[in-house]
């Protein structure tokens, strides 16, 4: 038996750009305690009927209408990340972010495209520390490149 090649939570890594020209930099903002990245398929649907038996259950067959990907992050809210999300959010234009791969100190992949800063929401409990949770929505094609 092969035992599975995992990632440790390091190994995801959400970065954001920071929109310089000729060349854009990225940061992981920091204070995420979890972070994932979710990427769906929207489709129109037809019933399609069984032309041999028409009494019998028909299928649905599916064609993809759109693709979609989402980030989304929580944990701590760092002081250091906060003039970044409230920038993210200022702005109606989206920005070029990065989830990254790694493992064992290689990089296995990386999902980019853009992304527009959906929600941001700060919050505190007596007691505890602040927390942060942001959603990002992709605005375009996000793209995976295996090892880079």
């Amino acid at each position: 038996m092969a035992q599975a090649q995992t990632f440790r939570f390091s190994g995801v890594r959400v970065l954001v750009g920071d929109g310089e020209t000729p060349t854009e930099g990225f940061a992981a903002p920091c204070g995420f305690t979890e972070r994932s990245l979710s990427l769906s398929k929207q489709f129109g649907e037809t019933n399609t009927p069984d032309c041999a038996d028409e009494d019998a259950a028909s299928f649905v067959e599916r064609d993809v209408t759109s693709k979609s990907a989402s980030i989304t992050g929580q944990g701590v809210l760092a002081a250091d990340a906060v003039p970044v999300w409230q920038e993210f959010f200022e702005s109606d234009t989206s920005k070029n972010c990065r989830v990254e791969l790694w493992r064992a100190g290689a990089k296995v992949g990386t999902y980019a495209g853009k992304f527009h800063l959906e929600t941001l929401e700060i919050g505190a409990t007596k007691g505890e520390r602040a927390t942060v949770n942001v959603t990002l929505q992709s605005d375009g094609a996000v793209a995976y490149t295996a090892g880079a």
